[in-house]
């Protein structure tokens, strides 16, 4: 039986184990990082002059502005979430959330909202830490951005021999995947051991931290991780 390590937070990684049990994978719910909130910087005539485009790039961070950062002025604005969870806690609050073909930065760049942004139109991204990526540098001359960072991804210190015996690991960052990396050879893991990533941006950094055997999911919705699954057991 195929053992995948899910390095994720929750909610995130409970979910995705449930979702593989069926199709009889066993995973191991292990994040390799911790999540700290971070208060928003926004004043108070920012939070409620509405922007034309307000983009999630996590659970977390759908979350907290839920919590901190919306108002009623808030209702008028489109809402695009980086994939169906995020998406999820925003309608959970009655919100009407544009999702794009693929869960990632790139399926982000690649939605016709993303696509047709004015140069005139106030466009925010609420993230964490470090999380303004491509779509950021995509986005900053094209026009009015602001970037608001609502938590931070702090590395863990895990010490869980089980984990050592994954054949998979399931990473959802570059942080992510530099974090499971490190730990991964503290417990003495297996370098042929096989990554499944989100994104292109992510497989990248695969050469740099020394392991081949990446396969992008290019997504991390339950279907494109069963096909990325499907695609190491039949390599």
């Amino acid at each position: 039986m195929t053992k995948v390590w899910i390095t994720l937070t929750e909610p995130s990684a409970s979910r995705i184990a449930a979702q593989l049990i069926p199709e009889g994978y066993k995973s191991i719910c292990e994040a390799v990082t911790e999540i700290q909130i971070l208060p928003p910087k926004i004043n108070p005539s920012e939070k409620v002059n509405a922007s034309d485009l307000c983009i999630f790039l996590s659970q977390h961070a759908a979350r907290q502005y839920l919590n901190e950062v919306y108002c009623e002025a808030h209702r008028t604005c489109t809402f695009l979430a980086i994939g169906p969870s995020t998406a999820d806690i925003l309608k959970a609050s009655g919100l009407s959330v544009i999702e794009p073909k693929h869960a990632s930065s790139e399926g982000l760049l690649a939605c016709p909202t993303v696509q047709n942004i004015k140069a005139d139109e106030h466009v925010w991204i609420f993230c964490g830490e470090d999380g303004r990526d491509i779509l950021h540098k995509s986005l900053m001359q094209r026009c009015h951005l602001n970037v608001v960072t609502l938590y931070r991804r702090i590395v863990r210190s895990i010490e869980n021999p089980s984990i050592a015996n994954a054949n998979v690991i399931l990473v959802g960052s570059t942080h992510g995947f530099i974090a499971a990396a490190n730990t991964w050879r503290a417990l003495g893991g297996s370098a042929s051991v096989k990554f499944i990533v989100p994104s292109d941006r992510v497989a990248d950094l695969s050469l740099e931290l020394g392991f081949s055997g990446v396969v992008n999911a290019k997504g991390m919705d339950a279907q494109s991780l069963l096909n990325a699954l499907a695609r190491i057991e039949n390599a």
